[in-house]
Parts: C-alpha cells; structure tokens; sequence
C-alpha cells in the first residue's frame, strides 16, 4: 500500500511539473509575440545607423558579383554553368584580383530564393554613385548573360532584370538621397 501511495505520488508530481512547463512556455511565447514590435522598431534603429550588410559594401565589384550569384540563385540552386559565367565575368570585364576570395565573400551575401530586388535595391545607391551610364548597361548585360547561362531566363529573372535596368537607368529623382540618406 505504501508504494501505490509513493507510486501514485511522483505521477501527480511529474504531471504537475509538466503542466506547469507546459504554461510558462506558453506565456513566454505570449510576451515574445507582444514585443514582436519592439523588436522590429530596435532592429530598425541599428540598421539606421550602421546599414544594412549590404549597404556597406563600398566594391562595385563585390557588388557586381553578388548581384550575379543572387540572380541565379533567385530561383534555383547555381548550376556549374552559371557559376563558369560568372567566374570569366569575374576575370575579363570586371578584372578582379582574387577571383575565389571575392566570390566566396559575395556568397555569403547572398541566400538561395531570397527575392532579387531585396538585394540589389540597397546596392543601387552604390552603382548611381560610382559608375556610369554605360557601365550599369554592361552591368545589366552581365547579368542577362548570366542568368542565360544554364537555360533562358526565368520570367522570375526577367522581370527582376528589367525593374533593376529601369532603376539604374532612371534619372536622379527630385528628392535623391545619397547612400548616407542625406538629401543632395
């Protein structure tokens, strides 16, 4: 008898220890989503004053290069054939050093299905900044060749190619900002 007590003892008390588990884990989730604000706005604010990864690349090269990665990697994984089209792009228009390096660091800027304008929107102060009119078009080109390079270009790419030539294209806008967000 004095066992089923014992017995019966540490079932309530595990239960008890497992519903109470249970509740704080549940109001530990209600407090994150109510500070989910917080969160974003504290975000925000750094990003303000530090930028974005991508806003501090100051390389238009390095820029160039993760735009290439990005636009294939926009819808797929990167074929041997599109990583080959980049790497002679890295080497003859663009005339990089270090071609393995730059490509390994512009790799890690980018992330496989992320939308293509979310990587190159941050970038295209820097390319207004530093190139001219006719080195964006080349740009483009590059990126056309690229995104060519396994199969046609998807209608995903297309698209994203033709709002980045209309961005970089486009003249300055009446309230242009530089990259510091200071109005010129």
């Amino acid at each position: 008898m004095p066992i089923l007590i014992i017995f019966g003892a540490v079932i309530v008390s595990v239960l008890f220890w497992l519903l109470r588990a249970h509740y704080t884990v549940k109001q530990l989730k209600e407090i994150d989503q109510d500070t989910k604000g917080l969160q974003r706005k504290a975000k925000s604010v750094f990003e303000n004053l530090v930028g974005t990864p991508l806003q501090r690349v100051n390389d238009v090269s390095l820029a160039a290069v993760i735009l290439m990665i990005q636009i294939v990697r926009t819808g797929s994984p990167i074929t041997a054939s599109e990583k080959t089209r980049i790497l002679e792009l890295m080497e003859s228009p663009l005339e990089i050093q270090s071609i393995s390096a730059t490509f390994e660091r512009a790799w890690r800027y980018t992330q496989e299905r992320r939308p293509f304008s979310l990587v190159a929107d941050p970038l295209l102060p820097l390319f207004r900044e530093k190139l001219t009119e006719a080195e964006r078009m080349q740009l483009v080109d590059m990126l056309t060749m690229v995104a060519s390079a396994h199969s046609a270009p998807s209608e995903l790419q297309r698209e994203a190619l033709v709002r980045l030539k209309r961005r970089l294209s486009g003249g300055k806008p009446a309230l242009a900002t530089n990259r510091a967000g200071n109005f010129d």
